[in-house]
């Protein structure tokens, strides 16, 4: 069940120029469902943001931030023992399946698979797809607990090309999990139909307050037309979805 938590910064890691790993302790242990994610009301921002909860252990959270604005620059700029206030587990998160699990991440929507990567009974494969090698994070994290293949538009780390590459020989009885751009999205949604593979989507979507009340993250699906992807997603199976 959702609650409200202040909670402390325990760490921020620079991973990247771009990337940061922001871990708080909620002082709570909760049990948290990979792909779910929480509310965290940044300092000097009005609204709450969204991010998906990269890891939970215990009492600890930690968020994979990708740098992008004046939101994230805040966040960064957060120091050991400074307080934050959390709205967590929100959403729903992966269905997990006993079926081989392919995780793909493109770009920051590999944050929510790292967790989900641990919470598998079998060790899955993971694919971090990203533009350049500078989008590739985490890969020793990952390792832990996956085999990682990398995917690079340019080339410059792993095979040359986009995540969907390294799915087309799949079979029916694998169960993908994706996170990432919606062009990503759209390509292994039209990938599943065709090689009939299970696909579970955590979407990626502007979110004013995380609970339904805004309607300003609404996504169209088939059986029950517009629904808000904070309150009924973010994951979604991949056929429930109008493409």
């Amino acid at each position: 069940m959702k609650t409200l938590y202040q909670a402390v910064v325990t760490k921020t890691s620079w991973i990247t120029s771009s990337y940061l790993l922001l871990t708080l302790n909620v002082g709570v242990t909760v049990s948290v469902q990979a792909g779910q994610f929480a509310a965290l009301q940044i300092p000097g921002v009005y609204l709450r943001r969204p991010f998906s909860i990269h890891d939970a252990d215990g009492t600890t959270l930690s968020f994979l931030i990708k740098i992008v604005g004046k939101g994230t620059q805040k966040l960064a700029e957060l120091k050991t023992g400074d307080k934050i206030s959390v709205i967590y587990p929100l959403g729903n998160g992966f269905i997990l399946s006993d079926k081989p699990a392919v995780l793909a991440g493109g770009g920051c929507g590999i944050a929510p698979l790292l967790l989900l990567a641990k919470q598998l009974k079998n060790k899955p494969t993971v694919i971090l797809g990203g533009r350049t090698k500078a989008d590739i994070v985490q890969l020793d994290a990952f390792a832990e607990y996956a085999e990682v293949k990398v995917t690079t538009e340019d080339g410059t780390l792993g095979t040359k090309g986009f995540v969907t590459a390294e799915l087309t020989s799949l079979s029916q009885d694998t169960a993908v999990y994706a996170c990432g751009p919606e062009p990503m999205l759209r390509a292994l949604h039209k990938l599943a139909k065709e090689k009939k593979f299970e696909l579970q989507l955590s979407l990626e979507a502007m979110m004013g307050c995380g609970i339904g009340a805004c309607l300003g993250c609404v996504t169209d699906t088939k059986k029950d037309g517009h629904v808000c992807v904070c309150t009924e997603g973010p994951v979604f199976k991949a056929e429930e979805l109008v493409w």
